[in-house]
């Protein structure tokens, strides 16, 4: 990992191939709804875009588990880690998405439409949306909830995930539970014909809570066989295979019920991405190209909904008159212009939102240390010889 520590990584308790992951899973999600909501086909050769992109999103919650491992396991000794634990999440996430909320409740208003009760606003502004799906207001910001829900039991977990055996066993708790309680609601839905039954099997807590204990399985093997030949050549070609097959095969709508497998595997190929790249990252991902999009990838997220509402119009016509000469592949000069204009857009939210907020977090903190420091208590020489005295004869 020493040929990525260059000045690209400013935090010397980053991974370069977990932070260029993160831009990996923000360019996948915003192509899948490119496709899904943008209304541009990509080539058939490309088709895993338009099937299998909207796993990025469960690619964020491994990356963001394992982060959070790697960057507060060592904290914990700190009389004060918790507190400045909530605050470093808080600080980092709520700025940015309370923007977001704003411009969404504005933009129901001005239209007319009725997007905020009382009590759905309250769940928002308190990030307990997780719970109770489909009550998010920010367009695809169901995940900032289910995440904000990790954030909340993750330090739990971190006592508890202690050992090896400690993260195996949470881990294949999680996956029965997150398997059970899909297939629970898969069954309702098909029973009752409640269609909101399908925002609780994707959008709500418990189904995803296995993509975290996949994320801290990951960290917990990377620390335990680091230099290994298991994570040098087994994990990296186990990694390649799930991955690559899962992509470039129809395996995953052929396992497809309510119980939802293929969702199980590619969690299971993910993390072990995860694990490769915490481990081996690639010059690829870890270039400065996927450190930037990775430093931007919560700007990306959250805005491209925005951004590409606006941008439909004229990329639908751009697709309409390239098509004759470069086919279904116009769909990338389209990604290409869409990601040129919400670049624009992130840069500012990036610079004046999430920066700021990141920095009052720390100044915060940094505040709240200090006023707990006794400062030393100077004494005269009387007072100096008489404690000498004090100490000698103690």
């Amino acid at each position: 990992m020493g040929r990525f520590n260059s000045t690209l990584v400013q935090n010397e308790r980053l991974l370069p191939g977990i932070h260029g992951l993160r831009g990996v899973a923000a360019l996948a999600v915003v192509l899948f709804h490119l496709v899904h909501v943008g209304g541009v086909s990509p080539p058939n050769l490309f088709a895993f875009i338009d099937r299998d992109f909207g796993y990025g999103v469960h690619l964020f919650f491994i990356l963001s588990a394992f982060s959070l491992m790697h960057s507060t396991e060592l904290r914990t000794n700190s009389p004060h880690w918790l507190v400045n634990y909530f605050t470093k999440r808080f600080f980092r996430i709520a700025p940015l998405f309370y923007l977001m909320l704003s411009l969404w409740v504005a933009v129901g208003v001005m239209k007319g439409v009725d997007v905020a009760d009382a009590a759905r606003l309250l769940l928002n502004m308190t990030f307990t949306f997780g719970f109770v799906p489909p009550s998010g207001i920010v367009w695809g910001g169901w995940s900032i909830g289910v995440e904000m829900m990790f954030y909340a039991v993750f330090p739990v977990l971190l006592l508890l995930v202690k050992t090896h055996r400690a993260a195996f066993l949470l881990l294949i708790t999680t996956v029965v539970a997150s398997t059970a309680s899909r297939t629970a609601l898969h069954a309702q839905e098909l029973t009752t014909g409640a269609a909101s039954q399908f925002d609780w099997c994707y959008f709500s807590f418990l189904p995803n809570m296995c993509f975290f204990a996949m994320g801290l399985y990951a960290y917990v093997v990377v620390k335990r066989f680091k230099g290994r030949a298991l994570l040098r050549i087994y994990v990296p070609i186990f990694a390649t295979l799930a991955v690559g097959g899962l992509l470039l095969s129809d395996l995953g709508p052929r396992l497809y019920s309510s119980a939802r497998p293929d969702i199980v595997l590619w969690g299971i190929g993910l993390s072990a991405l995860c694990a490769w790249q915490a481990h081996q990252p690639s010059p690829v991902v870890a270039s400065r190209v996927g450190h930037y999009l990775g430093e931007r990838s919560y700007s990306i997220y959250l805005l491209h909904p925005v951004v590409l509402a606006l941008l439909k119009g004229q990329l639908l016509k751009v697709y309409e008159w390239t098509s004759p000469v470069l086919g279904s592949y116009a769909f990338f000069l389209c990604a290409g212009l869409l990601m040129v204009g919400l670049l624009v857009c992130v840069e500012f939210t990036y610079r004046a939102i999430e920066l700021p907020g990141i920095h009052l977090g720390r100044r915060w903190i940094a505040a709240r240390e200090s006023s707990t420091i006794v400062p030393p208590i100077h004494l005269g020489e009387h007072e100096y010889r008489h404690a000498s005295q004090v100490r000698i004869c103690g």
